[in-house]
């Protein structure tokens, strides 16, 4: 369940960064998700799907890539 609150924090700086970044609508967002972090992707996934709804966010594709680190970490995003 810590996946809520990561991808609520992760979102949150997502939204910041598109919006000073004058941003209609993110298309696709780039994540890091560490090997070691306990972190289930489609968990992630889907709280990130939820969480988009009704944003700028809401359809933008994820791409998650893998590390093998402890992590769960916004790369960063396209955006229109």
């Amino acid at each position: 369940m810590h996946e809520m609150h990561l991808v609520k924090d992760l979102f949150s700086d997502l939204l910041k960064s598109a919006k000073d970044n004058q941003a209609k609508k993110i298309t696709k967002v780039y994540l890091k998700l560490g090997d070691f972090s306990e972190i289930n992707e489609e968990i992630v996934r889907f709280y990130f799907k939820e969480k988009s709804q009704g944003t700028l966010a809401q359809g933008a594709e994820i791409d998650i890539a893998k590390s093998p680190n402890r992590e769960l970490r916004l790369l960063s995003f396209d955006c229109e």
